[in-house]
């Protein structure tokens, strides 16, 4: 991708003071003007373009002001500034159990930002979305997956795929994202943990994970990259991590003895269903969930590491 010679190439990151979009922003920073709109005027965002190293590059980054996604015309004066050819990452997302906000934000939200591409010269779009809009597993690589997200905020995610796919755009498809700054994936597998009194099942199933700053890597890789319309990828580790193995990393990094593993008892399952957790969400970590990632990689131009897992709850 060119934008004239000699110059760096813009890219406007839409969520660029949350958990994934600062890695993408910080990752860009460097390699291409960052418009990275920020939720508060006149202030450097601690997490945001500047990223978790506080690695800035003030001549190509511009924090600016943003109202929210589901405002009408909020970012034409951004998209218009992208010399052709642009690129806009949407890393903007609901992930609560609220129907009515997964719909404002993932579906609405997306709708309104594919509109002012359309009124701002069609730029590249980036979506990035969840492999949990293919519902209940088990998923053991190779794929295509049908959609049958099986929570409101994976439908509503789900439906925003479809839009910005039918728009030209690209999709990138994370499973579970680790890292400082994870409010739901960590906490979650040790709140299953608490609930337990260990670990269901027998530890066995295969899943596709990542930590936030390899991801981030992999989004401005593909916004680096030569256009991609219309594709979805998966972004993980190149090789699924068995759960018993990423949970006792887990507990490790928090200081925590590793949990035994319980087996299929009844009041097991019971013990875990009664704290709260969802039928999808016991599936997501009890049951292959695994996904082909080697086209993003290639693209991107992105090298995993050797031992990933080993440092991915500190990245």
């Amino acid at each position: 991708m060119t934008a004239g010679a000699g110059a760096l190439p813009g890219v406007v990151v839409l969520g660029s003071s949350g958990f994934i979009g600062r890695r993408i922003a910080a990752s860009l920073a460097g390699k291409a003007r960052v418009t990275a709109p920020s939720r508060n005027p006149g202030t450097r965002n601690p997490d945001g373009p500047a990223g978790p190293q506080g690695h800035h590059a003030t001549s190509t980054v511009a924090e600016l002001t943003a109202a929210g996604v589901t405002v009408p015309g909020a970012f034409l004066p951004f998209l218009r500034d992208l010399e052709d050819p642009g690129v806009v990452v949407h890393a903007v997302s609901y992930v609560g159990s609220d129907p009515a906000l997964a719909r404002e934000v993932n579906e609405a939200g997306t709708r309104n930002i594919i509109e002012q591409c359309q009124h701002s010269g069609n730029p590249r779009l980036i979506y990035l979305s969840t492999a949990s809009v293919h519902g209940m597993g088990p998923h053991r690589g190779g794929g295509p997956y049908p959609r049958r997200p099986a929570s409101a905020a994976s439908a509503a995610r789900a439906a925003a795929e479809r839009m910005v796919l039918d728009y030209g755009g690209e999709v990138v498809r994370p499973n579970l994202v680790f890292g400082e700054g994870d409010r739901w994936a960590a906490p979650g597998l040790l709140r299953i943990i608490d609930a337990a009194g260990g670990w269901p099942g027998n530890g066995a199933a295969r899943l596709s994970v990542i930590d936030a700053g390899s991801l981030g890597e992999l989004v401005a890789g593909l916004a680096l990259a030569d256009p991609q319309p219309g594709r979805a990828f998966y972004a993980a580790y190149p090789a699924p991590v068995p759960v018993s193995v990423l949970v006792e990393e887990l507990c490790r990094a928090s200081g925590r003895p590793v949990p035994p593993l319980l087996g299929d008892a009844p009041e097991v399952w019971e013990s875990v269903l009664d704290a709260g957790f969802s039928r999808h969400q016991i599936d997501l970590v009890t049951v292959d969930h695994f996904y082909p990632s080697e086209q993003l990689w290639r693209i991107s131009g992105v090298v995993p590491g050797a031992e990933p897992v080993a440092g991915m709850f500190r990245s």
